[in-house]
C-alpha cells in the first residue's frame, strides 16, 4: 500500500499515516509491547526504537513516538516501513451488522431501560454500538481509539487507543463527552472509568 499522507493528531507524539488501502478491514487493533507484537506491520514497525505504540483502523495506521524523538527524522523511515510491510496486504469489503437496540431515547427515558439486567455481552454489544455510532468516528479522525475493557456494575471501564492513548485531552474533556453519550443513548445511570 501506498502512503497517501500524514496527518497530525491532537497528540504531539502521534501521527496518522493515512493508506490507499484498508490495514483492516473492521474493527480496530492495538500494539503497546514490542516484545510481545504478532502483526507483521507492526512488527516491521516496532523495528523502530522511537515508536512506542501503534493502532490500527481501517485505512490509517497511527503512531505513537517517544517524547524525545523527532517527527522530521521519523517519518520518512516510518513511510518507507509501511509501504514495505503492506506491500500486497489485500482487505475484504467492511461488513458492518445490523444492531437489535434502538438508536436512541425519546423525552428523557433511556433507551434501554433493563440494561442492567442484561447479560455482559448484551450489555458490551448495546455499548460498543453506541461507541461505533456517536463516540469512535471522532477518536479515529484524530487517529485513536477507545477499547471497552470491562463493565463493573454501573462502571464502564475503558481505555484509549492510539494517538488518544497519551493525549492530554484524553482523560478530561474527551472522557466527560462519552459519559455523556452513554448516560444520554444507554443509561442514566452509567459512569466511565479510564483505566
Amino acid at each position: 500500500m501506498k502512503i497517501q499522507r500524514n496527518d497530525p493528531t491532537p497528540n504531539p507524539d502521534a501521527i496518522k499515516f493515512v493508506l490507499d488501502g484498508q490495514i483492516v478491514s473492521a474493527g480496530s487493533r492495538s500494539f503497546r509491547d514490542r516484545t510481545l507484537c504478532e502483526d507483521p506491520v507492526a512488527k516491521r514497525l516496532f523495528e523502530i526504537e522511537e515508536v512506542v505504540s501503534i493502532f490500527f483502523v481501517s485505512n490509517v495506521v497511527t503512531v505513537t513516538k517517544d517524547p524525545f524523538a523527532d517527527w522530521g527524522l521519523l517519518i520518512p523511515r516510518i513511510n518507507q516501513v509501511l509501504e514495505e510491510a503492506t506491500e500486497g496486504i489485500q482487505t475484504p469489503e467492511i461488513v458492518r451488522p445490523v444492531s437489535p437496540y434502538a438508536p436512541a431515547y425519546e423525552g428523557g427515558a433511556p433507551a434501554d431501560e433493563g440494561f442492567f439486567e442484561r447479560s455482559l455481552d448484551e450489555k458490551l454489544e448495546k455499548i460498543n454500538t453506541v461507541f461505533d455510532e456517536s463516540v469512535r468516528p471522532g477518536l479515529a479522525s484524530d487517529g485513536g481509539g477507545l477499547l471497552v475493557v470491562e463493565i463493573v456494575d454501573k462502571t464502564v471501564r475503558v481505555q484509549y487507543e492510539g494517538a488518544c492513548g497519551s493525549c492530554p485531552s484524553s482523560t478530561s474533556g474527551t472522557l466527560f463527552f462519552i459519559e455523556n453519550v452513554l448516560r444520554s443513548r444507554v443509561h442514566p445511570d452509567l459512569l466511565v472509568e479510564l483505566v
